[in-house]
């Protein structure tokens, strides 16, 4: 490629992750906005902090069983196709939630909610890998997955005002709509690339019949992945665990109202916003794209995060500036192992296998956030209070991430630079 030729792809390349992104933040709007009108859903129909957690685990509770097949389906209807798919679902069911009569029915709406909300990571991150530079990939993955992080500030700020004033099966109502609208933007404007090379790299000859147990198999084989996906379950329990109960511990344990409990998910998902893209830049730039080293610190980071909240903040007051402030640092450092996961994941496999290789990713952290949100909520039911589900966490998550570094040490050579699975 000439250079009037890159210099004309780079704005556009831009504007096409831009537009990718919407998919997250209508989603994410949806998702994260209903769990900030948590603690009026819980009101209404007298739950437990142990039920409350349940609907993260329903959630994705669907989702840790198609994941595999919901990449699959990405790799085979392509990006726009699997995102206008996805988007469109998670609109149609959650505006099914606000009128729902019962909470049990809302886990089941929450189950097939889940279910579509798989289709939407694959395409995204084959759409990010079809666009981005190899030596901008990490960070080109946290602008998109940052998309999430706005969508999550929006929907828990905007919900819990809107559901103050008229209610919260009206506010998640007009999140639903925003999600529709975002479907028919991106089918108006999503124009995805295509050249000779991406269309072989769809469909070399010698992989077109392969089976989804074939494709499975072999990559179960690579041990890079393996080890990879090990920290997959450290961000699912910890963002799981912290989304699904943030407001409910902002308003039972710190005496927050309502207003301000979403403001301070919605402050969470901020520094989501900010963090992504900050740990693929420090990632590709200081680490050199080593991505074990990157997935290693955050793990430490949350650890002594979540730790600090139940060792400190849920023991002593401080004024709401400062609990901002924590939340902002929490969602940094918490929604920063997004990008380095995903990119690691996508970088150790060729460009056909993406989606399946996405799907077998999700899985260990859906796994993990079907079982921590209704055992972080259980410790908190029993203690009543959330200081020693916050240490549990910080504790399991530390284990984790220093078993993924010794084992890493131990099997592999990792940089987010190295060859292709079937290559090696």
């Amino acid at each position: 490629m000439n250079t009037n030729e890159q210099t004309a792809k780079t704005p556009r390349t831009w504007v096409l992750l831009l537009i990718i992104s919407t998919a997250y933040i209508a989603v994410f709007a949806n998702i994260q906005g209903f769990k900030a009108l948590l603690p009026m859903v819980q009101d209404e129909f007298l739950l437990t902090r142990t039920q409350v957690g349940l609907y993260s685990s329903f959630y994705f509770l669907s989702a840790v069983f198609i994941a595999v097949f919901s990449g699959r389906i990405a790799d085979y209807l392509g990006t726009k196709r699997g995102l206008v798919l996805g988007v469109g679902l998670v609109a149609f069911l959650i505006m099914l939630h606000s009128f729902s009569p019962l909470f049990g029915l809302i886990l089941i709406l929450a189950f097939f909610t889940g279910t579509a909300f798989s289709m939407i990571t694959p395409a995204v991150n084959k759409g990010v890998i079809e666009l981005s530079e190899p030596s901008k990939r990490s960070f080109s993955m946290g602008i998109v997955h940052g998309g999430g992080g706005l969508g999550g500030f929006l929907g828990a700020v905007m919900l819990p005002y809107l559901g103050e004033i008229f209610g919260w099966r009206q506010a998640i109502l007009f999140g639903s709509i925003f999600a529709f609208l975002i479907t028919a933007f991106i089918i108006k404007f999503y124009r995805p690339p295509s050249s000779k090379q991406e269309k072989a790299d769809d469909n070399p000859p010698e992989k077109k019949t392969s089976s989804l147990k074939e494709d499975l198999l072999l990559l179960l084989k690579n041990k890079y992945l393996l080890s990879v996906f090990s920290m997959g379950i450290v961000f699912g329990m910890s963002i799981s665990s912290v989304t699904g109960h943030f407001t409910i511990y902002l308003t039972r344990d710190l005496q927050a109202t309502a207003t301000f409990a979403g403001l301070g998910l919605g402050v969470f998902h901020i520094g989501g916003i900010v963090g992504q893209p900050f740990w693929g830049y420090i990632n590709e730039k200081v680490f050199h794209g080593d991505r074990r080293i990157g997935l290693f610190l955050l793990g430490i980071l949350i650890s002594g995060l979540t730790l600090f909240f139940g060792l400190v903040v849920t023991r002593m007051y401080f004024p709401p500036f400062a609990v901002l402030i924590f939340s902002f640092l929490l969602g940094f450092c918490t929604m920063g192992v997004i990008a380095i996961y995903f990119t690691a994941v996508s970088e150790l496999v060729t460009h056909k296998y993406i989606g399946v290789a996405t799907g077998l990713a999700l899985i260990f952290p859906r796994a993990s956030t079907v079982i921590t949100p209704p055992v972080f909520g259980f410790i908190a039911d029993y203690s009543e209070t959330y200081a020693l589900s916050w240490i549990f966490l910080g504790i399991i998550v530390f284990l984790f991430s220093t078993g993924f570094l010794l084992i890493s040490r131990k099997n592999m050579d990792f940089t987010g630079y190295s060859p292709p699975f079937d290559q090696q």
